[in-house]
């Protein structure tokens, strides 16, 4: 009896050790993060394929001119953000970047193409990242509600005009959710660059797949953990849910050898959206790289989609 109720508390232990460890690697915000799509250097890292292109965007958008501004979110988290004004244009992009990531990486082959465009761009730090305020990553729960403060934000910055969000990953799943919001009138289009149906899915795929760990009872009780820590719930949201009753025009892009968010998640919000919407698939392309394999397909689309 004492053996047995030590080999259970011991496994309690364990799996209470497991959750915190899953917890803070999904959703705390960390100076270093974890990476768990990949690590730098690999032959197969989309930062080593493509070294060059993502080294010349960065190069370019850091030496262009910018202004820092903060808001207020929702629930009071200060957010950080650029705005690069593009001479006296009057359309504006917000441009949400993906997981422990940055935006400057995430968008650095994209943001000479929409500033050749003719676009302003307004380039936050997501949520417990950069410079912004908070102590967890939501995967778009709380975040979608940023993307409206920042869209309302962008209108005191330009004064009428027209405003378009795109994101990646989770800044896309991101914008894709904050479209069942009302967001200002202004807002035209929506564009979606890989992003996952909902927090639930891409954790557990990312624990089955991934880490290799099993999701029960690890999932189940890192949820809980998290809805007690950190006050939102993984299943409270879903980006296909959210565009079934959207009227803002969406643009998806994915590629198909996706390796992190199965390209059959966006397929999935893709059906899903009611509205106008329009896809493109890339064949050959891993996660975010859509726009570098096959960069021809994804500007016409884009020039389509934004009309320029």
């Amino acid at each position: 009896m004492v053996i047995a109720v030590i080999i259970f508390a011991v496994v309690i232990f364990l799996v209470l050790a497991a959750t915190a460890v899953s917890m803070d690697i999904a959703i705390v915000r960390r100076k270093n993060p974890v990476k768990v799509h990949g690590k730098m250097g690999d032959d197969s890292s989309v930062d080593t394929i493509f070294k060059t292109d993502i080294k010349k965007g960065m190069e370019w958008i850091n030496s262009k001119p910018f202004t820092e501004h903060e808001i207020t979110s929702y629930d009071g988290t200060k957010l950080y953000g650029r705005f690069y004004k593009n001479g006296n244009s009057k359309i504006t992009l917000l441009m949400m970047h993906g997981f422990r990531s940055n935006p400057i990486h995430d968008f650095s082959c994209a943001f000479k193409f929409y500033f050749d465009k003719g676009f302003n761009l307004l380039v936050p730090d997501q949520r417990a990242h950069g410079k912004s305020g908070g102590k967890f990553i939501t995967y778009g729960t709380r975040e979608r509600y940023d993307a409206k403060a920042w869209l309302e934000y962008a209108n005191t910055l330009i004064d009428g005009g027209e405003l378009y969000a795109t994101g990646v990953s989770m800044g896309a799943t991101t914008v894709l959710m904050a479209a069942e919001l009302t967001l200002p009138e202004n807002v035209k289009g929506i564009i979606a660059d890989c992003g996952f149906t909902s927090p639930a899915d891409i954790i557990k795929k990312v624990m089955k797949e991934d880490m290799k760990v099993p999701l029960f009872p690890l999932y189940y009780t890192t949820r809980a953990m998290t809805r007690v820590v950190a006050g939102f719930d993984f299943e409270e949201c879903n980006a296909a849910i959210a565009v079934k009753e959207s009227t803002i025009p969406l643009l998806f892009l994915h590629g198909k050898s996706d390796s992190f968010v199965p390209f059959s998640m966006g397929e999935e919000i893709y059906d899903a959206a009611g509205g106008k919407k329009q896809a493109v698939w890339v064949d050959g392309a891993d996660h975010g790289c859509s726009f570098l394999v096959d960069h021809d397909a994804c500007a016409n689309a884009l020039g389509s989609f934004l009309g320029i």
